[in-house]
């Protein structure tokens, strides 16, 4: 009996060590390459909250990016290279109202939050559309425990999480070279100030596709697993 318990406990132990040495040097990188088969459009189970959702619905950091740093101000963010990749982390810690704010002050005074409410969103007019082809994929669902892995102060569960690509093509073809495309994180949560939302987790650099986004969320969700089981195996 001794024996036993005493290999089943080494056995954790060598586990544990593995973990630590090859995956603390990934912690916030992602080992490639992991995932190849990305899910086909008519693979993926999309929740009905999640299929009258229109582009303005799904906020990412414009070109300029003013959008995204006016406010960010508002709430008094230091480490805006960080917030511009990983919003999730200030929902519920520095930003506490999800309502809009006022961003450009003095070029027009519009409102703008990264939070889009449902009901709110999927009515909006989409700004430029004259010179701006604007769309967006839903590319792949995510866990809800990933989901809330990004917004751990929010308060609020995720009831439901995906990867998404927004674009943004040129109908002049003045942009030619750049990425017009941002694939980020996205997750449903219903918030006490705006009710059902959806809200920006993580966003991806522009020069990372979607070969990139899931080998990161593959590598997330096999760390939560392992976490997992050695929980309950305690």
């Amino acid at each position: 009996m001794f024996s036993f318990l005493y290999n089943k406990l080494y056995k954790k132990i060598i586990i544990v060590f593995i973990v630590l040495i090859f995956g603390l040097p990934y912690l916030n990188k992602v080992p490639y390459p992991l995932f190849f088969d990305i899910p086909k459009y008519n693979e993926i189970k999309i929740t009905e909250e999640w299929k009258n959702l229109t582009y303005p619905c799904f906020k990412v950091e414009t070109m300029s990016g003013n959008w995204l740093s006016d406010y960010s101000r508002n709430f008094y963010i230091s480490d805006y290279e960080n917030f511009r990749l990983n919003p999730g982390e200030y929902f519920g810690k520095e930003i506490k109202d999800y309502k809009e704010k006022k961003v450009l002050i003095g070029y027009g005074d519009h409102m703008y939050s990264l939070i889009q409410p449902i009901k709110k969103c999927i009515k909006a007019e989409i700004n430029n559309s004259e010179t701006y082809e604007k769309t967006f994929r839903i590319l792949g669902d995510v866990r809800s425990q990933t989901c809330q892995l990004h917004a751990p102060n929010i308060q609020s569960e995720c009831k439901s999480s995906y990867l998404v690509k927004s674009c943004s093509y040129s109908k002049t073809g003045s942009m030619t070279g750049l990425n017009p495309c941002t694939i980020g994180l996205f997750g449903l949560f219903d918030l006490k100030q705006v009710g059902l939302s959806i809200v920006p987790l993580k966003y991806f650099e522009f020069f990372e596709y979607e070969n990139d986004a899931f080998n990161y969320i593959w590598f997330k969700e096999k760390n939560l697993k392992i976490e997992n089981y050695f929980r309950k195996s305690l």
